[in-house]
């Protein structure tokens, strides 16, 4: 009979051993093997998927869609009889456009294909009542904004026919090595821009943007400075209702990030980030999320006032409250900020330095007396409180839009007076005649500054929208016995923030473009983005301060 040998379990193995000693071992182990199966049961579940979308992605619309809901554009192909498309030119959270020649015209144009799916095409019903409307308002193309000229419903997919334009200010400063234009370049911006927000001011639009940034407002064309705001997927009018999430991070307002009623005031805060940005060549608040947005903007503005305060729904996400009733910013455990208001908007233009980095010191048009000029207006545009902030009429009197005559230098000013209109060295007197867009604003808006009143304006009425109270104050202005009005606050009815909706959930395609970010993480690249391959070749020179391409990108 053989003995019975008896077997012992390895020490190490034992279970009291890999429940006290070895307890971290155990629990590796043991996520290792519940990770390996998770990951293996992905795995096939996105082959299943896959599969799945191949046969779905047939029968998405008959074929002509995607899986995003986006038409599959094919160069080429003749819609209607009358449009022959040629390529894709951009693409964005609402849908594509594309670049295609109309032969009725006998032109190119930009059609913008909203995606195939109810909440986009809502939407964009939306956009295009909001564009028929200002196109109406603005009959002799005075207003800087794009032209809607047609809009029709092709394969499910509701299409919006703008006039081609050119290159975005963002393709711009990417030109300049992000070094900025000149001072004298972004005047000029600033006249278009401010005459735009006067335009969608008026009470027959009431109308807010909800989105300016520089890669919405496009070059009219690429050797010019005349410039047009696009894309009013994201706009409303006042009195209706708007949106939580609005507005790209970084020219997002004060009071949409606290979580305050907003009004036209949104886009005159953007406008201030734009123009200091367009110079510098840097964003002037780059904030990662909201709370870094937030700080950033404290770091130079110093903490919002406690009435601002106060309002905010989300306040507390920033700010602390003490017993004394004051507020301090909230501690960040991932960065460490500047004290409120130690980052000055003074050094950041480089008044005394000769601008940016001292890069424009010398030139002409950049004096100090520019400078602190140009400072003291974007100072108004970026104001904590939308009733204080400076209205579009008070910006287009500002004093960086005049010369005095020790200032005068070989440039002229956009702004000359009214004798010198025909004066063959105006800065603009080179452009098309025959194109209004390409004047020079300061011919249609003169009477902002001057009061001397153009021929060919547009002016507010006594039509005012139901429950909106008027705008404008009544001023009278020279040589008319018309009205003009203005206002020491926008509207400030009571709005409905509402809820995003689910047009905001959507892909995002162009990841070397800029985006902004709501809370939940939705990325909203640029719609109107147009970037061809040959960019450089087209913009290897920057537009100068006659309008005319010049060798030096830098001296912009």
């Amino acid at each position: 009979m053989m003995p019975t040998v008896t077997t012992f379990r390895d020490p190490l193995e034992a279970p009291l051993r890999k429940l006290s000693v070895d307890l971290i071992k155990t629990y590796k182990h043991i996520n290792e093997v519940y990770y390996a199966k998770k990951k293996k049961r992905s795995n096939n579940q996105v082959i299943e998927e896959n599969g799945l979308h191949k046969k779905e992605k047939k029968n998405l619309n008959d074929g002509y869609d995607d899986e995003n809901h986006d038409y599959i554009v094919r160069p080429g192909e003749i819609w209607l009889e009358r449009y022959t498309i040629d390529c894709l030119i951009g693409k964005g959270s609402f849908g594509q456009v594309v670049k295609a020649f109309d032969h009725l015209d006998g032109e190119y144009v930009a059609i913008k294909i909203i995606k195939n799916k109810r909440p986009f095409l809502s939407q964009a019903q939306i956009e295009v009542r909001l564009l028929e409307l200002m196109n109406q308002q603005d009959m002799d193309n005075n207003g800087y904004i794009v032209t809607l000229k047609r809009h029709f419903t092709f394969r499910n997919h509701l299409c919006l026919v703008f006039e081609l334009l050119s290159y975005n200010l963002y393709d711009l400063l990417r030109n300049t090595n992000f070094r900025g234009v000149s001072l004298n370049l972004t005047r000029k911006f600033a006249l278009q821009l401010l005459s735009a927000l006067l335009f969608l001011s008026q009470p027959e639009l009431s109308i807010l943007h909800c989105d300016l940034k520089p890669e919405n407002i496009l070059l009219v064309n690429p050797k010019r400075s005349a410039i047009k705001i696009v894309d009013f997927g994201s706009s409303c009018q006042i009195g209706q209702r708007l949106y939580q999430y609005i507005q790209s991070r970084f020219y997002r307002s004060p009071e949409v990030l606290l979580g305050i009623p907003y009004d036209m005031a949104i886009d005159m805060w953007s406008l201030g980030c734009i123009l200091v940005e367009m110079h510098t060549g840097e964003p002037l608040f780059s904030g990662t999320n909201e709370f870094d947005q937030m700080m950033k903007i404290v770091e130079v503005l110093g903490i919002p006032p406690a009435h601002i305060l106060e309002q905010g729904t989300k306040t507390k996400r920033f700010f602390d409250r003490l017993p004394d009733n004051t507020w301090i910013p909230r501690k960040s455990k991932d960065r460490r900020y500047r004290s409120p208001g130690t980052r000055k908007l003074h050094d950041i233009l480089g008044v005394d330095i000769g601008g940016p980095g001292g890069r424009r010191a010398g030139e002409p048009n950049h004096s100090v007396s520019d400078y602190i000029k140009f400072k003291e207006l974007v100072q108004q545009m970026l104001e904590y409180d939308p009733k204080r902030r400076i209205l579009p009429f008070n910006a287009l009197q500002s004093n960086f839009f005049k010369r005095v005559p020790d200032e005068t230098s070989n440039v002229n000013h956009p702004t000359t007076t009214a004798t010198n209109n025909n004066n063959n060295n105006n800065p603009l007197s080179n452009l098309n005649s025959n194109s209004s867009p390409n004047l020079d604003p300061s011919l249609r808006y003169r009477h902002l500054i001057e009061t001397v009143q153009p021929p060919n304006l547009w002016q507010p009425t006594d039509s005012f929208m139901p429950g909106i109270p008027r705008p404008y104050p009544a001023q009278q202005t020279a040589n008319t016995n018309s009205s003009i009005y203005l206002t020491n606050s926008y509207p400030t009815d009571s709005i409905d923030l509402a809820a995003p909706t689910e047009f905001q959930s959507t892909n995002s395609y162009y990841p070397s473009q800029r985006t902004h970010t709501s809370p939940s993480g939705t990325t909203f690249p640029p719609l109107f983005t147009y970037v061809p391959q040959n960019f450089n070749h087209h913009l290897s020179s920057t537009i100068d301060d006659n309008s005319l391409l010049i060798q030096n990108p830098s001296l912009t």
